[in-house]
């Protein structure tokens, strides 16, 4: 099977050249909104806002604490149902929903427990970012593993999830 790399646009209305606009599903109102999207390789979990990992995802029942700019926060873990960019659907995204601070505030941070299952190509000149899944070569015995992430106990999980 042959994957194709999707091209989205970097910086076209954001400062910061690795912020982007996506999509996530939110399973209240049933349907997709417009949401930012930050990647940083540096932040292992993704993380999103508390009010819209409850429209958009399902509690998974337990909080850590988890730093993020430079401050300690209280962030619980939800499963996201849907995450959309360009004509890409991420599915079952673990995320770590809480109240963080700074310029980010409103942003989905995309952390490495996402990016990892990706081949990514960022080109400053043109500013788009292209990305596809890791073809099934790359990851022997795993499929879709959009869930890996430390649980409470700090223990690294990876969930696999088949279609």
């Amino acid at each position: 099977m042959k994957m194709t790399y999707v091209t989205t646009a970097l910086s076209n209305r954001f400062e910061h050249r690795y912020k982007f606009d996506a999509h996530i599903y939110n399973v209240v109102d049933k349907m997709f909104e417009d949401v930012t999207i930050f990647l940083d390789s540096g932040c292992f979990n993704t993380m999103i806002p508390v009010p819209l990992a409850k429209l958009c995802g399902q509690s998974l029942g337990f909080k850590m604490s988890y730093s993020i700019g430079g401050r300690v926060i209280e962030a619980e873990a939800f499963s996201i149902h849907e995450l959309r960019i360009g004509n890409f659907l991420l599915k079952r995204i673990i995320a770590f929903a809480g109240e963080y601070p700074g310029e980010y505030e409103d942003d989905i941070i995309l952390g490495a427990n996402v990016m990892n299952n990706w081949e990514m190509l960022i080109n400053k000149r043109t500013h788009t970012f292209q990305f596809r899944e890791d073809p099934p070569e790359n990851l022997p015995n795993k499929t879709h593993i959009y869930q890996n992430y430390f649980n409470k106990a700090g223990n690294y999980i990876c969930a696999q999830i088949a279609e």
